[in-house]
C-alpha cells in the first residue's frame, strides 16, 4: 500500500480505509498484518471506484470487514445480523407486546392496572415498535456501521419526536370504541404476551434479526 494509492482513493473510500485501519489496530493487528490486509483490497477498490462503486458496497461496513479479519474461526462462521426493516420492526413490536401483555396481565390478576382492549394492545405494541425501529434507523444505524456515536443533539431530537409519536399512538388507542375493541382478561393478556415472546424467539432464531433496541453488537 503506497501513499500514491491512498491519494487516488475517493474521500468515501479513504474514510473506509481509515475506519477499517483503526478497527484493525484496536484488534491488536501488527503494522505488517494491516499492510498485508489493505494491500489485498485497495487495488480492487481503486478499480471499482472508476465505475462509481464504493468500498462499502464491495465489503460492507468497514467495522464489519475488519471484524471478519480478526474474528476467531468460530466467530467467522456466524451469520451477519439481519437488518431487514420489516423484520426489525416485527422483532421490536413482538418484544413490546410480550412485555405489555405479561405485565398488564399480571397486574390485573391482582386488581391493579388498566384493562386494555385487544386492538389497543396490538396498536401500542406495533406502534411503539415502529418508533423503536425509527430511532435505530435514523440515530443509531451509523453507530453500528462506523463505531461513531451519534451527536447528542440528534439523539435528543429524535427521542422527543419518538415520545410525541408514542403519545399519539396511546391517544389513538384510547379513541377506539369498545364495541370493536373487547377488553382482554388477565389470562388472555398473559397468553398473548407469552405467544408474542415465543414468536419473537423463533423468528430471531430463524432469521438472526438485529435488535433495534440494542444497536451496538
Amino acid at each position: 500500500m503506497s501513499f500514491t494509492e491512498m491519494k487516488e482513493l475517493t474521500k468515501k473510500n479513504q474514510e473506509f480505509i481509515h475506519i477499517a485501519t483503526n478497527h484493525l489496530i484496536q484488534a491488536g493487528k501488527s503494522d505488517a498484518e494491516i499492510k498485508e490486509l489493505l494491500e489485498e483490497i485497495i487495488p480492487v477498490i481503486l478499480e471499482k471506484q472508476k465505475t462509481g462503486v464504493t468500498a462499502r458496497s464491495i465489503y460492507g461496513a468497514p467495522s464489519e470487514w475488519a471484524a471478519s479479519k480478526t474474528a476467531s474461526p468460530a466467530e467467522s462462521d456466524q451469520q451477519p445480523l439481519n437488518e431487514n426493516p420489516w423484520l426489525m420492526w416485527l422483532d421490536s413490536s413482538l418484544l413490546l407486546l410480550a412485555i405489555i401483555g405479561l405485565v398488564n396481565g399480571a397486574m390485573n390478576s391482582f386488581g391493579v392496572g388498566a384493562n386494555y382492549g385487544i386492538i389497543t394492545l396490538l396498536l401500542i405494541g406495533f406502534g411503539v415498535g415502529a418508533g423503536m425501529y425509527m430511532m435505530y434507523h435514523f440515530v443509531y444505524r451509523d453507530q453500528v456501521k462506523t463505531g461513531k456515536r451519534p451527536s447528542l443533539l440528534k439523539a435528543l431530537g429524535f427521542l422527543v419526536l419518538a415520545t410525541l409519536a408514542w403519545s399519539f399512538v396511546f391517544f389513538l388507542a384510547a379513541l377506539i370504541p369498545s364495541s370493536i375493541n373487547p377488553t382482554v382478561t388477565p389470562t388472555v393478556a398473559i397468553i398473548l404476551g407469552a405467544v408474542a415472546f415465543g414468536s419473537r424467539h423463533l423468528l430471531k432464531k430463524k432469521y438472526n434479526i438485529r435488535n433495534a433496541m440494542q444497536p451496538m453488537p
